[in-house]
């Protein structure tokens, strides 16, 4: 599945350049070696459904709201936005958001 990233800040976070908003990830090794993974899973699904198929995710369309999404990592609290482009099975991805409260 090919990704669109909203903008550059998100892009770089996922390349592992640490830009604007995105800067205080930079020493969350755990959140950034999850996010590699949820990436790696994203990009390797043939399309949403698959996605959802995918249990560690936890794919869940938001109610309300024309976003999706997936949860970063087991044990974080961490979840990634995106908005579903059906005609190229494309995620523009949206946001980083902690959405689980803390632990």
């Amino acid at each position: 599945m090919d990704i669109d990233y909203e903008n550059d800040e998100i892009k770089d976070l996922v390349n592992h350049k640490y830009t604007g908003e995105y800067k205080k990830y930079r020493s969350n090794a755990k959140l950034i070696r999850n996010l590699d993974k949820v990436i790696k899973y994203l990009e390797s699904a043939e399309d949403i459904i698959a996605v959802g198929k995918i249990a560690s995710l936890h794919y869940e369309p938001l109610t309300g709201s024309p976003y999706s999404a997936v949860r970063v990592g087991f044990d974080t609290k961490y979840r990634l936005i995106f908005n579903e482009k059906e005609d190229k099975l494309t995620l523009l991805l949206i946001e980083l958001n902690e959405h689980y409260g803390d632990h």
